[in-house]
């Protein structure tokens, strides 16, 4: 659908004149500076939802019936209505009906077919296979939400077996047969995920300099200086790329190295007590308890200034 831009009649006969494409004045005192206040309608291709419409209109890199990952439409009308300040996002899966220039149409599981940004759109790149300690972008496939995982069993590579790193190690849920949600293994549905394999990807964390902290974000679209982020409690927000910057995929670190970690959404300097590889996690120092914070692949960082 098109928004429709107001622009100043003085500034299209401007560039009408550039391109050769208006008459040329017969009064040598004549001048746009007098012309009147008027405005012309241009229209600009960006659908009526557009939670950030500072942020570039930016293309989509899928097809027709791929999964994607973007937040309920609800939750994207209200932050268009009232700024996303107060909204908080949470990624479910749903079907991509038609791929847009810069925006495309989502088919919602509860609100039927909607019209929104590529930006708010995060793909999932079909027909992937893993290996035994691929990180991977996916949803809880037994809750809802977007995941990262580390691949635990490639027996099946199409149908991985997984740990959820974004649910906390030590999450009190259980699961049918007694384990730790955060620490119980999932097989997840072929077609249901891709690998990451570099930064800057969406669903990988960066580090955000802001408000006076280091904060952790999680990408959702990176468009020539901007970074469209999901943070701490849900809260989606633009940073400029030069304020970022990327978290490893998998860290390299070892006992009694010195790392920064996320602690309630910013990061803080930590000593590393051990690491698992398997599970992808770090157990590190905690400052404020005597427990050790346990800190998923991706969120831990060597060297950051904070």
């Amino acid at each position: 659908m098109k928004r429709i831009m107001l622009i100043p009649a003085a500034i299209a006969t401007l560039a009408m004149t550039a391109c050769g494409g208006a008459e040329e004045s017969t009064d040598e005192n004549e001048s746009t500076d007098n012309a009147p206040e008027t405005t012309e309608e241009v229209e600009v291709n960006r659908s009526e939802i557009d939670p950030f419409p500072d942020f570039p209109a930016v293309d989509l890199q899928a097809n027709e019936g791929d999964i994607v990952l973007t937040p309920s439409k609800n939750w994207q009308e209200d932050a268009t209505e009232k700024g996303a300040d107060d909204v908080t996002f949470i990624f479910y899966n749903q079907k991509l009906s038609a791929v847009g220039e810069t925006t495309s149409t989502v088919a919602f599981t509860f609100d039927g077919e909607t019209e929104i940004p590529n930006y708010m759109i995060i793909p999932i790149k079909p027909n992937q296979t893993a290996k035994k300690g691929d990180i991977i972008l996916t949803w809880w496939q037994t809750g809802s939400g977007m995941q990262r995982a580390i691949v635990t069993d490639a027996s099946d590579p199409a149908a991985p077996v997984v740990n959820y790193l974004d649910l906390d190690w030590d999450n009190p849920a259980t699961n049918d047969d007694g384990t730790g949600i955060g620490q119980a293994t999932y097989k997840i549905e072929p077609g249901t995920f891709h690998v990451l394999s570099s930064e800057w990807e969406p669903g990988t964390t960066v580090a955000v300099k802001t408000d006076g902290k280091t904060k952790a974000a999680t990408i959702v679209r990176v468009s020539g200086d901007k970074v469209l982020t999901l943070g701490f409690a849900g809260k989606m927000a633009v940073y400029s790329k030069s304020d970022c910057t990327p978290c490893p995929i998998k860290p390299s670190v070892k006992t009694g190295d010195e790392v920064q970690v996320p602690w309630v959404g910013s990061f803080t300097t930590t000593t590393v007590q051990k690491v698992d590889n398997e599970k992808g996690r770090v157990w590190c120092d905690d400052p404020y308890s005597d427990d050790p914070m346990v800190v998923a692949f991706g969120d831990v960082m060597t060297g950051l200034a904070i």
